[in-house]
């Protein structure tokens, strides 16, 4: 019986950390400086700011690619988190334009 309590309530925190995650509301856990969504294939700075030529270079990079979807963040202290939608062999190439071109 314990343990059956136990499941429902790791149930319950898997499913509300699940509906923050996917809300479409726009509530994000991110500490990051910069957060960039791929939607579509299209590139929005939601937080932070780019120069558009960077955003152009990674939109032709991860067009090339097929990913449609995503995000991508980059720390303060530059370093650069991509999410799993996006192959992990594009992640150097999506590091280097974002890291090289500053």
């Amino acid at each position: 019986m314990p343990l059956l309590v136990l499941g429902i309530l790791i149930g319950l925190a898997l499913f509300a950390l699940y509906r923050v995650y996917s809300s479409s509301s726009g509530h994000r856990i991110f500490t990051g400086d910069t957060y960039i969504v791929i939607d579509d294939g299209t590139l929005r700075v939601r937080q932070g700011w780019i120069p558009p030529e960077i955003i152009a270079a990674l939109a032709d990079v991860l067009r090339d690619a097929g990913v449609s979807s995503g995000h991508i963040t980059v720390s303060k202290d530059n370093r650069v988190t991509i999410s799993w939608h996006v192959p992990p062999a594009l992640h150097q190439t999506i590091r280097n334009v974002l890291l090289l071109h500053k």
